[in-house]
């Protein structure tokens, strides 16, 4: 059976590289610029999306309230003034940790519950967090696409139906089916 966990990471990583290729065609200076929308930046919100990745995969992994909060803290000075080259390394770390970690475990459907001071205890699969990460990152991709268009750019088409043909053609070429 197929890990779906795995697979919705797959293309969390499809599609953050996609926009880092995009990003990297327009001048740095144009990624930092301040802009009034969601976030003040390109950048503001890459390094809101990579805090929200870490969190949770802190959080799933095992980690305490208090632990993430202090991981964040130490992480904050890491990303301050960080280059559109930088986060996206560090973005292409993390993706590889999580792949790490969903390679590792032997059931994505396994109950993991996680606390919080405010919200207090959730108890849920695996997968639906992961699921909860992707559908994170798919949001403020939309909002990359928003804040570029208010500057006069294009986006970059990162929908789930253009990673699954991408994935098809790959397979295709190499001969094997991921049915």
């Amino acid at each position: 059976m197929e890990n779906q966990a795995l697979k919705w990471m797959d293309y969390h990583l499809w599609a953050n590289k996609k926009w880092f290729e995009h990003l990297k065609m327009l001048p740095e200076e144009k990624v930092k610029q301040e802009i009034k929308s969601v976030f003040p930046s390109l950048m503001d919100t890459l390094v809101h999306m990579l805090k929200t990745d870490l969190i949770w995969l802190w959080t799933i992994t095992g980690r305490t309230y208090e632990e993430t909060i202090h991981s964040l803290n130490e992480w904050n000075e890491k990303l301050e003034g960080v280059t559109l080259i930088e986060i996206e390394k560090l973005f292409m770390e993390i993706s590889s940790d999580y792949k790490r970690y969903l390679n590792g475990i032997g059931d994505p459907l396994q109950m993991v519950t996680i606390s919080h001071p405010k919200f207090g205890e959730a108890k849920a699969p695996l997968q639906d967090f992961i699921l909860h990460v992707v559908n994170h990152g798919t949001y403020h991709r939309g909002n990359l696409t928003a804040m570029l268009r208010q500057m006069g750019e294009a986006g970059a088409s990162t929908d789930y139906i253009f990673y699954l043909y991408e994935e098809q053609k790959l397979f295709a070429r190499s001969g094997e089916t991921n049915v």
